[in-house]
C-alpha cells in the first residue's frame, strides 16, 4: 500500500471545497429566508386546508349537506340560524373565525354549490386580492389542488 507523505488539501482544493460549501449555504439560506409573501401564501393554504376539513366534518354530521352560500363559513363556528337548518350541528367545526380569513385579512370566499358540479368552492384571491396573478398574488382555490401547494 502506498502512503502519501502529503497532509491536508492543496490551496486549490481548499478553494473548491469552500466554494461548494458556500454555494450550499446560499441555497439553504434562500430556502429559509424570511419571505413575508411566501409565509402569507403558506398561512392561507393552511387555513384553507383547515376549513376544508371543517366543511367535511359539517357535511358528515348533516347527511352530506354543506352550509349554503347564505349561511357561509360562519356555520362552521356558530350554529346557522338561516334555513335550511342543519339537522345535526356538532360544532364548532373551526376553532375561531380567524381561520376563515386569509393571511391578508380578507375573508375566504365560499360558494355552495360550487361550479362545474362541485359541492362547494373555497378560495382566496392572493396577496393582491384580484383574480389570477402569479407568485404570492396567485389565487388559492380548493378545486385546483396545484394552487394549494406553497
Amino acid at each position: 500500500m502506498h502512503r502519501s507523505s502529503r497532509a491536508g488539501l492543496t490551496p486549490s482544493e481548499t478553494l473548491i471545497t469552500a466554494a461548494i460549501v458556500a454555494a450550499f449555504a446560499l441555497v439553504l439560506a434562500s430556502r429559509f429566508a424570511d419571505d413575508p409573501a411566501r409565509r402569507g401564501r403558506e398561512l392561507t393554504i393552511q387555513r384553507m386546508e383547515t376549513v376544508v376539513d371543517a366543511l367535511e366534518k359539517y357535511a358528515i354530521d348533516n347527511g352530506g349537506v354543506f352550509p349554503t352560500t347564505d349561511q357561509g363559513l360562519s356555520a362552521l363556528v356558530e350554529r346557522p340560524t338561516a334555513k335550511p337548518l342543519p339537522r345535526r350541528w356538532e360544532g364548532p367545526y373551526a376553532e375561531s373565525e380567524d381561520v376563515l380569513i386569509d393571511a391578508w385579512g380578507v375573508p375566504l370566499h365560499y360558494v355552495s354549490p360550487g361550479g362545474d358540479g362541485r359541492r362547494y368552492d373555497l378560495w382566496s384571491n392572493g396577496a393582491d386580492q384580484a383574480e389570477g396573478g402569479e407568485g404570492p398574488d396567485a389565487d388559492v382555490q380548493s378545486w385546483r389542488r396545484a394552487s394549494m401547494i406553497p
